[in-house]
């Protein structure tokens, strides 16, 4: 049998002797020192990350400044820039789901017809960048007439007469375009006859209670922002109108780290989506392994589900789920160049490298050791060789919600969503993920 490094199986043993909620010191003083260094290597002014691990809890760590006098704290707002295009991706799901729209409707059922877009190219297309548009934001001169005039609010249908030819017919191939999603926001007014940052806040902010998240320009943003720098310069004094709106629903959305990672919890844990939205989010096509608003890599051998986003004037961020665990990492950046990825990155590997006990089981047969997964109530738990002790499941938020001393058990009485089962015999701890359905 060869060793599998499960970060919840690990870390999570502490669970049996604490808390649900209570996140282990010793590693929150890990991940801190790894932003702390990663500031200061790489000379960056500010960082917000946050951490949100099933059982574990949520760590929230920041480093640095927004400006002269004023530390980064996490309640400070920073755009997300590109990581906006999953909330408009779910949002476009949603619609789906409530047959207001078909993923496989085409522009021209909602849009006027514009130079060298093709009115046959469908919703799911733009969503997952299969489209061949040209991307605006690569068109001759886009920054420096965007910027030329700070103030202006420039709109999506007057940008997308400022596209070039596409790169390649629908359908055919893969390349990431900012224009797909400028077009998926007029679809959703059109279909809806409501405003997108309307629709957002009704559809998904308010209902998973994300208060301090905004589509900046269309929205007022109450809260206190943290200060753009590009280049070593502060860029707070230079408005974002004309860049945020030519932005819009591909990339003009601030919030919190700890936000975005409630966001990137409930969403991919089942908690909003229905299971065939999920899947077709997830479903990843092309060369960047895209699926709708977020895409998969591989992180030191795990496969992760993630996007990040850089937008001028110094935001750079990046969101991060894993989904064999659970766990979702987030982290904001109010600098550019910066390298929020390689933030994640480095705590994920923190995260990981923090184990408590390897697992001498084989991940095939750990996949089978829940039974029936999904599941419509009943749970069989039944690890090789092993008696189990003593068993705890927690819902994706990381709340205990069931102890029990039996192999055999149910969830019948508990809402359709992800579980987390940590199983504990004489040798170790196991952690299980299961769908309940």
């Amino acid at each position: 049998m060869r060793k599998i490094g499960s970060l919840l199986v690990a870390i999570l043993g502490l669970l049996f002797s604490v808390s649900a909620q209570s996140f282990d010191p010793e590693l929150a003083t890990k991940l801190q020192f790894k932003l702390d260094s990663f500031r200061a290597a790489n000379n960056l002014k500010g960082i917000s990350a946050c951490v949100m691990s099933p059982g574990l809890g949520t760590w929230k760590g920041v480093t640095g400044i927004s400006h002269p006098g004023t530390p980064i704290s996490s309640d400070l707002l920073f755009g997300i820039a590109s990581n906006t295009k999953l909330f408009t991706g779910v949002l476009l799901l949603k619609l789906a789901e409530n047959s207001i729209i078909s993923l496989e409707d085409e522009l021209h059922e909602y849009l006027p017809t514009f130079d060298h877009i093709d009115s046959t190219i469908t919703i799911r297309q733009l969503l997952n960048h299969t489209s061949g548009l040209d991307d605006v934001t690569s068109v001759t001169g886009y920054p420096d007439s965007i910027l030329s005039n700070p103030n202006r609010i420039f709109t999506a249908p007057e940008l997308m007469t400022w596209i070039g030819p596409p790169l390649f017919q629908p359908g055919t191939g893969w390349g990431y375009c900012n224009t797909n999603y400028l077009l998926a926001g007029m679809i959703a007014e059109q279909a809806t006859g409501k405003p997108f940052y309307q629709l957002l806040r009704d559809s998904i902010l308010t209902p998973l209670q994300l208060d301090s998240t905004f589509l900046d320009v269309y929205e007022t943003i109450p809260f206190t922002v943290a200060h753009p720098w590009q280049g070593g310069v502060n860029s707070n004094t230079i408005p974002r109108v004309a860049l945020n709106s030519a932005a819009w629903t591909a990339g003009a959305m601030y919030s919190t780290a700890g936000e975005m990672a409630q966001w990137y919890n409930a969403l991919l844990n089942g908690q909003f989506l229905n299971t065939s939205s999920l899947t077709e989010m997830t479903t990843f096509v092309g060369s960047g392994n895209y699926g709708i608003g977020i895409s998969r890599a591989i992180v030191n051998g795990r496969t992760v589900w993630t996007h990040g986003g850089t937008i001028w004037g110094g935001y750079n961020s990046s969101m991060m789920y894993e989904p064999s665990t659970g766990i979702v990492i987030c982290v904001l950046i109010n600098q550019l160049p910066a390298q929020a990825y390689q933030v994640s990155i480095q705590l994920l590997s923190t995260i990981i490298n923090h184990t408590v006990s390897a697992i001498d089981i084989d991940a095939e047969e750990m996949s089978q050791s829940v039974y029936p997964n999904p599941t419509n109530g009943i749970v069989n738990i039944d690890i090789p060789n092993q008696a189990i002790q003593g068993i705890k499941v927690y819902d994706s938020q990381g709340k205990l919600i069931k102890e029990a001393t039996k192999s055999q058990f149910t969830l019948s009485n508990y809402p359709n969503g992800k579980y987390w089962i940590l199983a504990q015999t004489e040798e170790s701890v196991y952690c299980f993920p299961v769908l309940k359905l």
